[in-house]
């Protein structure tokens, strides 16, 4: 039998090579650099982070996570906004928006018109609990499909999705934009009440007013465009002052103004209204109630700027859903509770019954403290309202081309990464409506927009063999 190569070794299964140790040494070079390539792609195994790939760079440059890729990618989305807010920034942000008590404070007067004090209290508890089911649902599906405009594009069933999401689409832009001008009419309005206040004698002129709600809007304007990259660093700070701020506006009164009796709070209905019927009148009143409680599904509109948005976002509405309801239940009650005289505080100089009740507990001079801390948190709030109003329509252009100019208005600024041309509009359209003086109705426009959506929610759920898409709290 011959003897094996010099190279190899005869064994009892496949022949053994033997390399030399020249060769070796290049062999082990070369395996040592794959080795390095291959990690330097790669990130620390103990993070749970897993490897580069070709879409890193866009989650890293859009701030998104690998779960936010893929709920984007299942719903036919491009990530083209910049997630810059997390859990607790998020939260402060809808917070802010909403101003629970710096604005449903101040639209407590057609309750007291229509209802009276009674009226007014019942009207903010059954408002209070049935709003909690329009949030679940909202909550609900912003889990299920965590995108800017979600709501009118992606719940209708097949057969009427078309005509169902433009008619939902086309009504939510109208009262977000609407609502958008009450913002910055009431910032004009307060700065008018604060030189009232010093000034007796001041005539409280219309224009004035305009031009002041006109300046509120260029701050708005300016905070969101040339303040984006800093807009979620200064969430938490003002939500802080927006709270603290409470105690200083209810402490005083409940110490220092005087007091109704019970039965006038809980059991003394009037129709000052004129209305064929106290029940009639009632049902007017409630604007009040629904006033205090929109605006929480902001939450949903900046999904696409949200870390982990199908989670962040379900539990932002329910938080600030239960923060408004634990801040603006005790201030309607501070305030019926501190109105002895009806009339004086509805025909009063103070042109809203909430200053009212707050001059009655202190001076003119922390009165106007009280107001300039209001007028602040509420330009505060027009910002942030402002950047959710945006959005919302710029996912109607780009969902539905709903309004002329879609794709001017569905562009995004390639150095800001926001729809700054979505912006101008909603700017242009909040300033047209102060010039009318119809701003202050906006905010009663929001619930009949989202009836539509619960609606489609509830006909998917009945039949057998329709499904919505999975929600991440479901």
């Amino acid at each position: 039998m011959p003897a094996p190569p010099p190279s190899t070794i005869a064994g009892h299964g496949p022949a053994i090579e033997l390399i030399p140790q020249g060769e070796m040494s290049l062999r082990r070079s070369m395996e040592t650099t794959t080795a390095k390539g291959f990690l330097s792609n790669a990130t620390d195994f103990s993070s749970g982070v897993s490897f580069e790939d070709p879409q890193d760079e866009d989650l890293r440059a859009t701030k998104s996570t690998r779960g936010n890729a893929a709920g984007m990618r299942r719903l036919g989305k491009d990530q083209q906004l910049v997630r810059n807010f997390r859990q607790l920034s998020i939260i402060s942000f809808v917070a802010i928006a909403k101003a629970a008590w710096e604005i449903g404070l101040f639209v407590v007067t057609p309750g007291l018109v229509d209802g009276s004090r009674s009226g007014l209290v019942y009207n903010t508890i059954w408002n209070l609990i049935g709003f909690g089911p329009v949030y679940l649902s909202m909550a609900e599906m912003a889990s299920m499909a965590p995108i800017a405009g979600a709501q009118f594009s992606e719940f209708a069933p097949e057969s009427c999705q078309r005509f169902l999401s433009y008619l939902t689409g086309l009504t939510s832009t109208m009262a977000w934009q609407s609502a958008n001008a009450m913002g910055i009419f009431l910032v004009g309005s307060l700065i008018q009440t604060m030189i009232l206040v010093n000034d007796e004698n001041y005539a409280f002129p219309s224009w004035q007013g305009t031009f002041l709600a006109f300046a509120a809007m260029g701050i708005a304007y300016m905070g969101n465009v040339y303040g984006s990259r800093v807009l979620q660093r200064w969430q938490n700070a003002v939500c802080a002052i927006h709270i603290l701020g409470y105690f200083g506006y209810i402490i005083p009164i409940w110490i220092n103004a005087p007091r109704a009796t019970h039965q006038q709070v809980w059991a003394d209905w009037q129709n000052e209204g004129g209305w064929g019927s106290l029940g009639l009148a009632v049902l007017v009143g409630q604007l009040s109630g629904i006033s205090q409680q929109t605006g929480i599904d902001t939450a949903a509109h900046m999904s696409e700027e949200v870390k982990d948005a199908a989670s962040s976002i379900p539990r932002t509405m329910i938080a600030v859903y239960l923060i408004n309801m634990a801040l603006i239940l005790p201030a309607i009650i501070t305030i019926v509770y501190h109105i002895p005289d009806l009339d004086a505080a509805l025909n009063g100089t103070m042109t809203y019954p909430a200053l009212y009740v707050l001059r009655q507990s202190m001076s003119v001079g922390w009165v106007t403290v009280m107001l300039i801390f209001i007028t602040f948190v509420n330009m505060a709030s027009n910002i942030v309202y402002l950047d959710a109003a945006t959005r919302d329509l710029f996912a109607f252009q780009g969902t539905r081309e709903g309004l002329p100019f879609s794709k001017c208005l569905s562009t995004i600024h390639p150095t800001r990464q926001i729809p700054v041309n979505a912006c101008i509009l909603s700017c242009a359209s909040a300033l047209l409506l102060v010039l009318i003086y119809i701003g202050s109705m906006g905010v009663d426009a929001l619930p009949p927009a989202q009836v539509p959506k619960h609606v489609d929610v509830c006909v998917q759920m009945a039949p057998e063999g329709q499904s919505l898409p999975p929600s991440r709290q479901g």
